[in-house]
């Protein structure tokens, strides 16, 4: 009987250290355009977001947190690969469209790119995604398989292909015949005249009626191609790079399970419940498995157009913008209690961000602000440099293991996520664990030391902001400061930090927009003046000189070593909608 017993004991502590030893759960929340000043742990007062607060009062909060990019493709490419989008492509160039616009066109993350998911799911995890991908779905031959994320790591699917788009919300008519556009009139004359020719040739008996009515037949069918595409393919004032509404909202407006299509056009309102249900439900399959799960919770709020379930709106201080942000942290929160109710709390580790910051300029038909709030730090979304486009919330958790309510200011990016996952989580390096990644140069660093001690690289670390392919601003830190150097500046509209009003507005990072100041940088110091609210540092002092040269020779070096392969976001052949791509 003793022995039994001590065969028993021996059988808990052997199964308590291998729970011990299995490597954490990993799950990743990612906001879609929320504003750091939109979240109240970073300071916000009147719009309620208890549970993203609970998390950083529970874990590591960084406040200075950078988006990779100021556009939802390729700041998403860079935080899943933990490389700059530019390096394969992954950007547009001026005046042309950042970001995929259609599920069925070429342009994609290159399937070489190792991410985070390939990574974990080379290290025996089961990984999913649930809620918006936006980097490509690889579609084959009318759209039978549409793998998208199934090609990158992860092993499910259920969410958006693309974007939301504001053409998603609402009816738009098929039917349209604008007699002020110089096309539609060409259109009509042709179609009178031919008509008319072919009744003058029936009176005559010039012509056989069987070819008459053949003709006439072979006539209206090609002009009614020609009237949709002029109508719907093609660009005039209503189009999205000559795509109508109509077919917009039928081309892309989708639900997707793993490659198939399951709803279309897509449901909007409940949308972020039916997300938070499905993260959940991948909860419950797994919390008892083996394997560690990595699921990648990825937010369709509070991206434009605007959305909620009935019990949802009209909730917040601020409309429906206030309501899209709690009803996101209200999701998350249906996420975090099934972790505590499957016992998985203490050995998950988890990371809450946004891929940019808040839309500044965004506002609905009706004239209701529908965009974010970036705090004090100026510009928005769109502006390649500014510190309103790309600082955002960054909080990171992990019971036992991070800090609790520790609040971190040094400078860290989205792009540390895939080497930082991997170091806490014990698992070998990323060239170990894929090995055709070792000659992979990553953009990203393991900020692991920071968060378990506080205490980060001695050395110092540079930070390219990009305009696409472009590079508006540098940033240096180094020693006690905080250098950013602006190599091209936004012209904002006067007394503000932004350029208008409405939904497709927004400051360009190039062009128009934007000074040019290669030929004398600005530099700020931002550990003195992170507003940016006194006066750029001057360009006779050596300390400008000093700082200035050292980011000046870092991109030097940057541009003769590392090569950017032409944009995909900018070849018509990569963007176009592809019809014999589309799925069904």
């Amino acid at each position: 009987m003793e022995r039994a017993w001590v065969w028993v004991v021996g059988v808990v502590v052997l199964l308590a250290a291998a729970a011990q030893a299995k490597p954490p759960n990993i799950i990743v929340f990612l906001a879609d355009d929320l504003g750091i000043g939109d979240v109240g742990c970073y300071g916000n007062t009147t719009i309620n977001t208890p549970n993203i607060d609970k998390l950083a009062a529970e874990g590591v909060k960084l406040t200075h947190h950078l988006a990779a990019a100021p556009f939802c493709t390729p700041s998403r490419a860079a935080m899943l690969t933990g490389r700059y989008a530019a390096r394969y492509g992954l950007v547009g160039q001026e005046h042309r469209m950042p970001v995929i616009l259609h599920l069925a066109s070429l342009a994609s993350l290159p399937v070489h790119e190792v991410t985070l998911a390939s990574a974990l799911q080379a290290a025996n995890y089961t990984t999913s995604i649930i809620g918006k991908w936006h980097l490509g779905m690889h579609c084959g031959w009318l759209g039978r398989s549409c793998p998208g994320p199934l090609s990158h790591g992860f092993e499910s699917f259920f969410g958006i292909p693309v974007t939301l788009f504001q053409e998603f919300r609402g009816s738009h008519p098929f039917w349209k015949f604008p007699l002020d556009e110089t096309k539609f009139q060409g259109l009509l004359m042709t179609w009178v005249v031919t008509m008319l020719s072919l009744l003058v040739a029936v009176k005559k008996k010039t012509v056989r009626m069987s070819l008459v009515v053949a003709g006439a037949l072979l006539t209206n069918l090609l002009l009614a191609l020609v009237w949709f595409v002029f109508a719907h393919y093609s660009k005039n004032s209503e189009c999205v790079c000559k795509v109508s509404p109509w077919l917009h909202q039928r081309l892309n407006s989708m639900v997707m399970r793993d490659d198939k299509v399951v709803e279309a056009p897509m449901e909007l309102d409940g949308f972020s419940q039916r997300l938070a249900q499905e993260s959940r439900q991948f909860i419950a399959s797994h919390a008892n498995d083996d394997r560690p799960f990595f699921l990648f919770h990825s937010f369709a709020h509070v991206h434009t157009p605007m959305f909620s379930a009935p019990q949802r709106a009209g909730v917040s201080k601020h409309g429906r913008y206030g309501d899209n942000v709690e009803e996101l942290d209200e999701s998350m929160g249906v996420v975090l209690q099934a972790l505590k109710e499957y016992g998985l709390e203490d050995n998950t580790l988890i990371y809450f961000t946004s891929d940019q910051g808040g839309h500044l300029e965004a506002v609905d038909s009706d004239g209701q602000r529908i965009g974010g709030h970036n705090g004090r730090f100026k510009g928005g979304k769109a502006q390649g440099g500014s510190e309103g486009a790309i600082r955002v919330p960054g909080i990171f958790k992990w019971p036992g293991h991070l800090p609790k309510g520790v609040t971190l200011d040094t400078p860290t990016s989205l792009m540390d996520l895939l080497p930082t996952v991997l170091s806490l989580a014990g698992l070998p390096s990323l060239s170990k664990i894929v090995p055709e990644a070792a000659q992979t140069e990553l953009d990203g660093e393991d900020i692991s030391e920071l968060l378990v001690t506080g205490k980060g690289r001695k050395g110092p670390r540079f930070f390219i902001h990009h305009c696409s392919q472009a590079i508006n601003a540098l940033r240096l830190v180094t020693g006690s400061h905080v250098y950013k150097m602006y190599l091209a500046k936004h012209k904002w509209h006067p007394g503000s930090t932004q350029c208008g009003w409405g939904y497709n507005t927004a400051c360009k990072c190039y062009g128009e927009f934007v000074d040019d100041m290669s030929h004398q940088p600005e530099l700020w110091d931002l550990n003195t003046d992170p507003y940016e609210d006194g006066k750029p540092i001057d360009p006779h002092t050596v300390e400008y000189k000093e700082a200035v040269g050292k980011m000046q020779e870092y991109l030097k070096q940057w541009r003769g070593r590392v090569v950017y392969p032409p944009s995909q976001l900018s070849t018509v052949s990569k963007i176009m909608w592809r019809p014999w791509l589309q799925p069904y």
